[in-house]
């Protein structure tokens, strides 16, 4: 081994790992990565997170591209490992000094068990970093270069408490559906929740049902709740998608029988009452070269750089932390419950942002209890968005009609900043169209600038407008609005 660790080190975080889709034989591979001191060699590394042959493995390569520059025999050392939670190189590690022809990869097929991965600290918030060096044995005068890459697999996390009622009357040839919709209320999956007649017992399933073609991977996991709110582990599964017309079946750890006979607990006014979480990946979100250092020491690299880079991430802007913070539900102590979906938080962050969430929560702090925040006034997605603002300071994919909705919900939790960027966009985007809308919300709303604002748009276009449908129904429906508005032309000229 080269003992002073000059060459290059190339280090690739993929997060969201355990949403990995790829079956036996499938890779995920690494952003390309050049040697330039190596005859500009180019590489890439391969991860079979279910085996390369053996599916309860994970298999480890590096390969070279068919198209690399450089001799067609490449000799060169390397090693192959992951990074440990503190950064520190996972050992046994691989290590080898192997010829490399153009296209050809080489590595450990029986890397690591999967098992031993995710059930350690090699996973720290869901991202397995791989480690790669490379060097040249009788080379003294390599620099040393640390590449950065990051590869994130595309996760949709969704928790939420499913309500069977009048369950003591259901038989096997009734079924209980839930739907559950992409943060941009796309229908994505279906539980179906039915009984099946087994050893004089009557088992209770769930059957899921798929209707978006991009779903690659799909875990659920079903906890009973009892009659306080406490949960009790009633099944889980996980499995790649291959076929979206697939249906898979869970059998829940519970009978009817066994739940009919402590009904006070667990099925209080016969509502069966499941708290289910959902996650399924659909795509690579991103994959690329975060930054490329030289000149770092391998002690410094390894202690300094991979447990305070690597693994603290500051080149990571902290909307992104907090953002996985959010997405992740890492160390979550409360919820926000909407009539579709249910959403865990964060009280401190939700009580630095807002003053209404704030005061909620110090007004019950000695209640052990409140760990859920109804909010059935406020449909899902906003809560989505207003949750993503709070954590992150941004608005995605905004539109006419999802800031109407924000800006109601910032009024009402009194998000000023947010309230003020829907108000902006509001603005910006105003048409004859739907500046009927604004006034109405403005006008609810008593927010004088925002109405201002609306009613000069209207003088401005006041014949597009005041001939516009919408503008019709608007009189029927707010006529001293729309009278008031009208007044307007004649008061200004």
């Amino acid at each position: 081994m080269n003992a002073e660790g000059k060459g290059y080190t190339f280090v690739w975080k993929i997060e969201n790992f355990s949403g990995a889709w790829h079956r036996t034989g499938k890779e995920i591979e690494s952003p390309i990565f050049i040697l330039d001191a190596i005859e500009r060699s180019q590489w890439k590394l391969l991860l079979y997170p279910r085996g390369k042959s053996v599916g309860n493995y994970i298999s480890y390569y590096l390969k070279r591209l068919e198209k690399s520059e450089g001799s067609m025999n490449l000799k060169i050392d390397y090693e192959l490992s992951f990074l440990t939670e503190d950064g520190e190189i996972l050992k046994p590690n691989f290590v080898s000094n192997d010829i490399f022809k153009k296209g050809e990869s080489k590595g450990e097929n029986l890397f690591k068990m999967r098992d031993e991965v995710f059930l350690s600290k090699y996973l720290p918030q869901d991202i397995l970093t791989a480690y790669c060096r490379t060097w040249i044995s009788d080379r003294r005068n390599m620099d040393r270069v640390n590449i950065f890459a990051n590869t994130i697999i595309s996760m949709d996390k969704t928790s939420f408490v499913w309500d069977i009622e009048n369950f003591s009357k259901m038989g096997t040839s009734d079924r209980k559906d839930y739907a559950i919709k992409s943060a941009h209320g796309d229908h994505v999956v279906t539980l179906e929740l039915f009984l099946t007649e087994q050893s004089c017992e009557e088992s209770i399933n769930v059957c899921v049902k798929f209707h978006s073609p991009g779903i690659k991977f799909f875990r659920f996991n079903s906890f009973l709740l009892d009659a306080i709110g406490n949960r009790f582990n009633s099944g889980s599964m996980e499995f790649q998608v291959h076929n979206t017309s697939d249906a898979w079946k869970l059998a829940l750890l519970v009978s009817k029988k066994n739940l009919m006979e402590k009904s006070k607990v667990y099925l209080p006014n016969d509502v069966l009452s499941l708290n289910c979480k959902c996650d399924f990946s659909t795509k690579i979100a991103f994959e690329g070269i975060e930054r490329i250092e030289h000149g770092i020491s391998s002690s410094k690299f390894r202690k300094e750089a991979l447990a305070e880079n690597i693994l603290s991430t500051p080149s990571v802007p902290l909307a992104d932390a907090l953002r996985s913070m959010y997405s992740d539900g890492l160390f979550c102590d409360t919820e926000l419950r909407t009539s579709t979906k249910t959403f865990s938080a964060h009280k401190n962050i939700l009580s630095a942002r807002s003053p209404i969430f704030k005061e909620m929560f110090r007004k019950y702090t000695k209640d052990k209890t409140m760990g859920c925040v109804d909010l059935t006034d406020i449909d899902a997605d906003t809560i989505h968005r207003m949750l993503l603002y709070l954590y992150t300071d941004t608005l995605e994919d905004l539109k006419c009609e999802t800031a109407s909705a924000l800006y109601v919900a910032a009024e009402k939790y009194q998000i000023l900043n947010l309230k003020n960027k829907c108000f902006t966009f509001l603005m910006d985007n105003l048409t004859v169209n739907n500046v009927c809308e604004a006034l109405i919300l403005a006008d609810t709303h008593q927010d004088n600038d925002l109405k201002n604002a609306v009613q000069d748009y209207i003088l401005r276009n006041d014949k597009a407008v005041f001939c516009s449908s919408e503008w019709i129904r608007l009189i029927g429906t707010h006529t001293k609005l729309a009278a008031e508005t009208m007044c307007l032309k004649y008061y200004k000229n």
